[in-house]
This record gives structure tokens, sequence and C-alpha cells, in this order.
């Protein structure tokens, strides 16, 4: 199985030295928007704000990136308030 690294770069980047495996880079990918929901999830309860340049990077063993997650693109808002007026 290949391995894939996940690099998060938001206000602390941190780097996925050791990577893990995955079936393919698609499964990669999920894993990687699964975890930028779950890290604007806490965001969100704890009160604090979402950057949405925050993204991580989906990298090979020799460090190419292959898939660039942006945080802007997993998140819609809507105010459901301001359709109606």
């Amino acid at each position: 199985m290949p391995r894939y690294h996940l690099n998060l770069f938001n206000s602390a980047d941190t780097y996925d030295e050791d990577g893990r495996d995955f079936e393919d880079l698609a499964a990669a990918k999920e894993e990687a928007i699964r975890s930028s929901r779950d890290l604007m999830a806490e965001h969100v309860k704890a009160g604090e704000p979402i950057d949405l340049g925050h993204r991580i990077e989906v990298a090979d063993d020799e460090g190419k990136v292959l898939a660039t997650i942006d945080f802007r693109e997993l998140i819609t808002i809507t105010d459901s308030k301001a359709a109606a007026a």
C-alpha cells in the first residue's frame, strides 16, 4: 500500500513525518477531508473562529504534493434569515 503524508497548514503548521498507508490517493484525500472537518468542528465547539485559509496537503513519500484540501472548499454557511429578507 502506498504511504501518504497529511501535512496541516494552519497557525501551527504540522508535517506528518511518518505518514500512513492508504489504499490509494482517493482514500488519503478522504481522510484529509474528514480530518479537516473534525478540526473545524473542534473550533466551532470551542467558540473559536475557523480560518478558511487553512489546508491539508496530501504528499507522497518523496514530498511531492498530490492534492490540497482547502478548508474553504469543505464548508458552506447559509443564513436563512438573510435570504428571507
